[in-house]
């Protein structure tokens, strides 16, 4: 396979993946922000791919993270 090709299929499972995270987050309509980020962290996006998908921004999605983080450790603490 030349090296084209292969770029070709790279950029293409990109796709396929940002269209399976917006699916994903269609789907979380019920949860807030932070959850909605952790989720989509958690399958691997960046924080740069989860704002695009949520139409935020990087920096939103920053905070919301580091707020349901600490929230969860919170909680273990609790326990």
């Amino acid at each position: 396979m030349s090296t084209d090709a292969q770029s070709r299929l790279v950029d293409l499972l990109d796709r396929i993946g940002k269209v399976l995270g917006a699916i994903y987050a269609s789907t979380l309509h019920e949860l807030d922000a932070g959850s909605k980020a952790d989720r989509l962290s958690r399958c691997g996006f960046s924080n740069t791919e989860i704002a695009d998908l949520l139409g935020s921004t990087a920096n939103s999605i920053n905070v919301a993270l580091h707020k349901s983080r600490h929230k969860k450790q919170k909680k273990a603490k609790k326990k």
